[in-house]
C-alpha cells in the first residue's frame, strides 16, 4: 500500500507518480491553442518509447517527430548497439499533423513489440513490428476528440494489452480493451478532474493487490495535482482520494 508522506509541502508519492508519468508535461499556456505548434519542430517536441523491438536483447528507441511544415509527423526507429549507441534503421512520414502520445506494446499477441500513436485529432493509429525493428502502418483503432497520453496494461487480466486514452477536448479517460489481433473495443471511461488541461495518464499497481491501476497527472503552470484510480479487474477504475493529490483542486487552465 502506497502511503502518503508530505516533505516540504509537496507528497512523497507524487514525486513518484511524476517520473512513472513518463512524458514531459507541458503548461496549460501551450496546451490551450492545441498543444506544440508546426513551428516548435525542437528536440523537446519529440515523442519517445523504448523497447527491444528486435529481440536482440538490446533496447531500441522510438521517435514520433512532429512535422515543421504542417505536414505529416515522422517515425523514426533507432536500434540499440552493444556499445551503448543507436543505429537509425527507418524514417518515415507516415504519422498525423500533430502527435502527441507514443506507445509500445504487444497488441496482436504475436510476441513482438508494436507502437500506438495518438494524434491531437483524437486518431489512435497502431504500426505493427516485424521483429526486425521495422514497423507497418496497421490502421487507426479508434478516434477521440483528441489524444493527449496513453498508458498501456492488461486490465481485465486476460492476456492482453488494454489502453487507456486521456483526451483533454472530450474531458475524459477512455479505456480501450485488447480483442485479439490488434483490435480493441471501447469500454469503461472517466470524467477528467481538471477539464482543458493535457492530463497525463500513466498504469502501475498502486495498491498492492495485483491489479493495475492508473495515475491521471495534471499540470496548470506551477499547480500540480495527480489522482489515484484503482482497477478492479475488469478494467472498471474507482478514484481513491486518500492516494490522490490536489494543491488546489479549483485552480486549472480553462478548458
Amino acid at each position: 500500500m502506497i502511503r502518503v508522506s508530505s516533505r516540504a509541502g509537496l507528497p512523497t508519492v507524487f514525486a513518484a507518480f511524476l517520473l512513472v508519468a513518463a512524458v514531459v508535461i507541458a503548461p496549460c499556456r501551450a496546451r490551450a491553442a492545441g498543444g506544440v505548434s508546426a513551428g516548435d519542430d525542437d528536440e523537446d517536441s519529440r515523442l519517445m518509447v523504448m523497447a527491444d523491438f528486435n529481440h536482440d536483447g538490446l533496447a531500441d528507441i522510438a521517435e514520433a517527430v512532429p512535422p515543421g511544415d504542417g505536414s505529416a509527423g515522422i517515425l523514426k526507429v533507432s536500434l540499440g548497439e552493444a556499445d551503448g549507441s543507436f543505429r537509425l534503421v527507418s524514417s518515415s512520414a507516415v504519422l498525423g499533423r500533430a502527435p502527441r502520445a507514443i506507445v509500445a506494446g504487444d497488441f496482436d499477441g504475436d510476441g513482438i513489440p508494436d507502437l500506438m500513436v495518438g494524434d491531437d485529432n483524437g486518431t489512435l493509429t497502431l504500426f505493427r513490428g516485424d521483429g526486425t525493428g521495422s514497423f507497418a502502418r496497421a490502421g487507426d483503432v479508434a478516434q477521440l476528440d483528441s489524444v493527449s497520453s496513453i498508458a498501456v496494461a492488461d486490465f481485465d487480466r486476460d492476456g492482453r494489452e488494454d489502453i487507456a486514452v486521456s483526451d483533454s477536448r472530450g474531458g475524459v479517460v477512455t479505456i480501450f480493451m485488447g480483442a485479439g489481433k490488434g483490435s480493441f473495443r471501447r469500454g469503461w471511461s472517466f470524467r477528467l478532474r481538471m477539464p482543458g488541461s493535457a492530463a497525463q495518464v500513466s498504469a502501475a499497481d498502486f495498491n498492492g493487490d495485483g491489479i493495475p491501476d492508473l495515475a491521471v497527472i495534471y499540470s496548470d503552470e506551477d499547480q500540480y495535482a495527480f489522482d489515484v484510480m484503482l482497477g478492479d479487474g475488469k478494467g472498471v477504475f474507482v478514484h481513491s482520494p486518500e492516494l490522490s493529490y490536489a494543491r488546489d483542486p479549483n485552480s486549472h487552465c480553462p478548458a
